[in-house]
């Protein structure tokens, strides 16, 4: 045989370590990962390049399962950006993608190159490979941005009609802004010694008393240093009390309410908001009230532009990315699937 190894050794050899190669799980996750999971013209995807991107969101392997035809299409969208970038004759100055790189390494390393290296390893990318996400990156954005529809093209008529359908976006809320007095217990005591302060307080209101005089030197409210006053305009959603809730929203602007009780919330081990079991004796005034309503159009005009642009751009763009495909050889292969689709 001599120093040669004959060539029925190397074909048995070959076949044993195909055979442990097959046979190994370490082996099995590598030809996965490697597996091409869509063709672009003569651009490859691999199931590595998805699997990363997912992981950089931190996907459970179900999420893996249900999204990953999604980002396969984003990846293939950018690939046939890229294309129609190249067809074009255009290109990215390397200055433009260093420039970007360097913001990148300023703005989420703050400048530390190796914390920049090392973050890079954990997901098993290169400076390279990142410099030509980065060089992608740049290329969809201005293709994408060479498709907006400008605020001219929003015409008012549109603008109005989709006022018009859709006014119930722009419903506004009832809210009120309160003052309160408020005794709770503080040792158990009965609810007709706290109703009977409160009334107290009632009596000295209706000679003529100031409120927010009362209120600064009365009762256990958190809000007496600021006269009982809540601070804000609330919504009912937003007070969780049923009873402060009712209460305040059948007043008209300074009124003052007759004491009532209500049995005080609180937060309890498990994250939960319920009653206490204690009670509290308030009185509210409304200080300022804001009936529910619609906004007007001239309010929302720039935010219904907005929506239409975003709609219109969305719409556009999905248009020439069809456009592209049809133009195109494109195939995926997810692993899941029984065969490969064009």
């Amino acid at each position: 045989m001599g120093s040669k190894m004959s060539n029925s050794l190397k074909l048995f050899l070959c076949i044993g370590w195909t055979l442990v190669i097959l046979s190994n799980p370490a082996y099995g996750e590598l030809i996965e990962i490697n597996r091409v999971t869509a063709k672009v013209n003569d651009r490859i995807v691999t199931w590595g390049e998805i699997d990363r991107a997912m992981d950089r969101l931190n996907f459970t392997e179900e999420e893996k399962k249900l999204r990953a035809s999604e980002f396969v299409e984003g990846k293939i969208d950018r690939l046939l950006s890229i294309y129609a970038f190249e067809e074009k004759g255009m290109g990215i100055p390397e200055s433009i993608i260093e420039q970007e790189y360097n913001k990148r390494l300023i703005q989420e390393f703050n400048g530390d190159r190796k914390l920049f290296r090392d973050v890079l390893r954990s997901k098993g990318q290169s400076q390279l490979e990142f410099r030509d996400e980065l060089r992608e990156d740049i290329i969809y954005g201005h293709m994408l941005s060479t498709r907006k529809r400008m605020k001219e093209e929003i015409s008012p008529e549109k603008v109005e009609r989709f006022y018009r359908e859709n006014g119930v976006m722009f419903k506004t809320e009832a809210k009120v802004k309160l003052r309160e007095i408020v005794f709770s217990q503080i040792a158990g005591e009965p609810e007709a010694v706290l109703m009977q302060q409160a009334q107290e307080i009632q009596d000295m209101l209706k000679s003529g008393s100031p409120f927010e005089v009362l209120a600064s030197q009365h009762g256990q409210s958190p809000f007496r240093a600021k006269g009982g006053d809540w601070g804000v305009m609330v919504s009912s959603r937003e007070i969780r009390s049923d009873g402060i809730r009712e209460t305040a929203f059948k007043m008209k602007k300074g009124e003052v309410s007759r004491p009532f009780t209500i049995e005080l919330l609180e937060r309890k081990p498990n994250g939960q908001v319920g009653k206490s079991g204690k009670i509290a004796v308030y009185i509210l005034k409304v200080e300022d009230l804001k009936p529910a309503g619609i906004k007007s159009l001239d309010q929302v005009r720039p935010e219904i532009e907005k929506i239409l642009a975003s709609r219109i751009e969305a719409k556009s763009q999905r248009q020439w990315f069809n456009r592209l495909k049809r133009n195109a050889f494109i195939q995926v292969n997810l692993p899941n699937d029984k065969a490969p689709r064009q």
